[in-house]
């Protein structure tokens, strides 16, 4: 059992979260499921002209006394009340009223409110999404737009797991959503755990951290103090692996994931404490490194802790993106005060990197030649390329470069939540950005000792 006086918390997964989650799951398999034999029942009381409702007995006289039932297909415009428009311009107006200019949060699940913020829960109905019960042909268009053309907010992994029901044919589309991370800290005694005022440049005092309460259970138990982070993030993106589908032979493939034309992502890390949480484990690595390892072009990072962990954890973290891939990280956008609701913390600029933005031009995928990788050779221009998987895809359209070193143009975000963005280079032997000078003096590396013009260098950061 954790000591009293341990201010580290143990990385775990709450049995009461999990036996939660496992109870509203099968609720949802048996709600579908019933659905599916009332709709039966209902065509069986239809065809025996039996009404179920004073709506269907309406209905049911109506057809009776034209000798035919009417349906949404055999009506003409005028039965149906409204005039006769072109595809074009109904296009046009499913388009405005089923885009949204705030992210859809948890699509398919139920709100979990405590996740959500003041502004975000006044906010209602975002869409007109009666759209889609109009008719089949609404729905359809409808439902392309809708899923298209709107950004995706996930605050559980239940929620990114549920959203497995969603036809592929939208969810191959997708290329960016959001994760926003709460992590979770309990206790079987009561003291008192604050999140450290220097957690955001905003804040003025310590905040009181939200801890659940738990009983104290068996000795053989390990229980005290303890918290659900790094493994919620292994959990948010395991609920990424491919849904189960019948259908789904894999003989000469592999099941493709929930989302498989992800590219950018963006984890909004909320309490994520620089001075309680413990290290991440091999789990972390294994989900960021391996599984889903060089498969995003971008990866934007908020609230990572500012101490060895959350080096650690950043660093396995960039293991997501695809050599060149853009790893931006940014102060944290939420704080979760111990009473009260979800805060939003002022946002600023993000610290962008490139990761793995060495190449060597000269030398094939297939080369045979011995790879130096001392010290003087891994920092040089044009060292051998390390990854095993395709570069992140080059930008369109960059300006012309007036350094004379080699350097990558990414467009950046121009602050933490703005969608404009402008291009900025990064340097070929660092990943660092490139800054703008006129002086010809040379910044000296600290890993290597040499000098790299206009190198831009983070604060207290080194190399990857």
């Amino acid at each position: 059992m954790a000591s009293e006086t341990d201010p580290f918390a143990w990385e775990c997964r709450d049995k009461e979260d999990q036996a939660r989650a496992a109870y509203y799951s099968p609720v949802r398999r048996a709600n579908r499921a019933l659905n599916e034999e009332n709709m039966r029942l209902k065509r069986i009381l239809r065809e025996n002209g039996i009404p179920w409702s004073p709506v269907s007995q309406a209905h049911l006289a109506q057809s009776q006394t034209t000798g035919r039932r009417k349906t949404r297909s055999s009506m003409s415009s005028g039965d149906l009340g409204y005039p006769h428009l072109p595809m074009e311009v109904i296009l046009r107006i499913l388009k405005f009223a089923l885009t949204s200019s705030h992210p859809i949060i948890d699509p398919m699940s139920p709100l979990t409110t405590a996740n959500l913020t003041e502004a975000e829960k006044s906010r209602g109905n975002q869409v007109a999404i009666h759209f889609l019960a109009t008719c089949k042909a609404l729905h359809e268009e409808g439902s392309r737009i809708f899923w298209n053309s709107n950004a995706f907010l996930f605050t559980t992994p239940q929620a990114v797991r549920n959203f497995g029901e969603l036809s592929s044919e939208y969810r191959n589309r997708m290329t960016g959503v959001t994760f926003r991370i709460i992590a979770r800290y309990y206790d079987d005694q009561v003291h008192k755990r604050k999140l450290d005022r220097f957690y955001h440049w905003s804040l003025r005092k310590d905040i009181r951290l939200r801890v659940h309460q738990r009983p104290r259970e068996a000795p053989l138990i390990r229980g005290g103090f303890r918290c659900y982070a790094w493994n919620q993030i292994v959990d948010f993106l395991a609920a990424l692996r491919a849904p189960y589908d019948p259908s789904f032979h894999p003989k000469s493939a592999p099941r493709p994931t929930l989302l498989p034309s992800l590219t950018r992502l963006r984890l909004d890390l909320v309490n994520f404490s620089d001075t309680l949480l413990p290290f991440s484990g091999p789990e972390f690595h294994d989900v960021t490194s391996h599984e889903f390892g060089c498969t995003l072009n971008e990866l934007q990072v908020t609230g990572m802790p500012n101490d060895d962990a959350g080096s650690k954890a950043g660093a396995e973290l960039s293991g997501l993106l695809k050599d060149e891939g853009l790893y931006l990280d940014g102060d944290a956008s939420f704080v979760m005060p111990a009473k009260g609701p979800l805060h939003t913390l002022r946002g600023g600029h993000w610290r962008s990197r490139v990761v793995r933005p060495w190449r060597d031009s000269s030398m094939g995928d297939d080369s045979d030649s011995d790879v130096d990788m001392s010290p003087e050779s891994i920092f040089s221009r044009g060292h051998t390329k390390i990854g095993v998987m395709p570069s992140a895809p080059a930008e369109m359209g960059p300006p012309e470069s007036t350094k004379s070193e080699d350097v990558i143009w990414k467009r950046v975000p121009t602050s933490r939540d703005s969608t404009d963005r402008s291009w900025v280079q990064f340097s070929r032997y660092t990943g660092f950005q490139v800054l703008d000078g006129d002086s010809d003096d040379d910044e000296i590396c600290p890993c290597c000792a040499d000098a790299h013009p206009f190198l831009g260098f983070l604060d207290d950061e080194l190399h990857i």
